[in-house]
């Protein structure tokens, strides 16, 4: 039986550079069971289109409401980050670092830290993080952060 797992999504918002941050758990799957996986992964994909379209209509639309905003996926993670930030609840503001990996796109390494080289020693005490080949510099963006299990709505303030 596969274990659920965590995926951490990262999207921009065009033209006004807001970014938004969720975590979702994808319910555990039989590996040998496609048909299991396909649903546990479609749970998952339902999961962040919730969470993102309610923050766009809650949040983004009261504070960027002269603008028609487009949703671009920065990057996803499917391995824990790194920082304690990202274990606790959401509904708040981050700065998040996330570095591109030798993966390509979605792929990134992301965590919170208090600096880029704080942020890659954590990186390089980590084999999963360190597996994904990531790729230096990091870039530091400010995220709301919302989780599936908080609680809605999630203020971001």
């Amino acid at each position: 039986m596969g274990s659920p797992i965590e995926i951490f999504r990262l999207f921009s918002y065009g033209p006004c550079g807001h970014d938004l941050l969720v975590r979702v758990v994808r319910p555990g799957a039989p590996n040998f069971a496609q048909g299991a996986v396909d649903a546990a992964d479609s749970a998952a994909d339902a999961a962040v289109e919730r969470l993102r379209t309610r923050w766009e209509e809650s949040r983004l639309r009261t504070e960027c409401p002269h603008h028609r905003h487009t949703p671009v996926l920065v990057g996803e993670l499917q391995e824990l980050p790194v920082g304690e930030e990202l274990f606790d609840a959401g509904g708040r503001r981050l700065g998040v670092w996330v570095a591109r990996t030798a993966y390509g796109a979605p792929w990134v390494a992301l965590g919170t830290a208090s600096s880029e080289a704080e942020f890659w020693r954590e990186v390089r005490d980590d084999p999963e993080l360190l597996g994904l080949g990531p790729l230096e510099p990091a870039e530091l963006r400010h995220v709301d952060f919302l989780t599936d299990q908080d609680p809605w709505p999630a203020e971001t303030g």
